[in-house]
């Protein structure tokens, strides 16, 4: 089922990388704006740079009243493993076995051409301004041609923006992703 604006976003759960067992969206988003941001995997680069902007621009989120889940297609494990409890100021949840993206119809592209699409510049851009940040390409996890996409829930759970990018690069900034709340 596609995530689209005016529906009430479906509970789901996830692994945590600082909790154990299985985790609720419902019970994190207690009520509170939140945005979901569905991303790769810990170990790609414009993943590392996304969730690092996302941390630094966290207060920025907050002063609107509006939480920040991240899910990943990784193992928890090698997520505390290499970010321990602390390093992000946002929920980490984790989807090893591609579930979530499946219940939410957030699909790979065709091929790696495709997921480069016409975002090759941007893509080009953040990957260059991840470099800079000294980030590397870490462990490959789930699915190399995994799409993006985020949605954002209100105090009531409907969701009243969402987006699923049409390539790698095709996601909105955190100015246009504030602007929304």
């Amino acid at each position: 089922m596609k995530l689209v604006k005016g529906i009430k976003m479906p509970d789901f759960t996830y692994l945590s990388p600082y909790a154990e067992g299985p985790q609720s969206f419902e019970t994190f988003a207690e009520g509170k704006k939140t945005y979901v941001v569905f991303l790769r995997y810990y170990g790609c680069t414009v993943c590392r740079l996304d969730l690092h902007i996302f941390a630094q621009r966290m207060a920025e989120f907050a002063a609107k009243d509006c939480k920040l889940m991240v899910v990943l297609q990784s193992d928890p494990n090698l997520v505390k493993d290499e970010a321990p409890l602390g390093t992000f100021p946002f929920e980490i949840a984790c989807d090893p076995a591609q579930e979530v993206y499946k219940k939410f119809d957030i699909e790979p592209a065709k091929s790696m051409l495709a997921l480069i699409g016409g975002g090759l510049f941007k893509a080009l851009k953040k990957m260059k301004a991840a470099k800079g940040f000294g980030f590397e390409h870490g462990e490959y996890e789930g699915n190399e041609q995994q799409l993006p996409a985020l949605v954002l829930v209100d105090e009531n759970g409907i969701i009243i923006h969402s987006h699923y990018a049409k390539n790698l690069a095709d996601m909105p900034s955190v100015d246009e992703m504030l602007a929304k709340i």
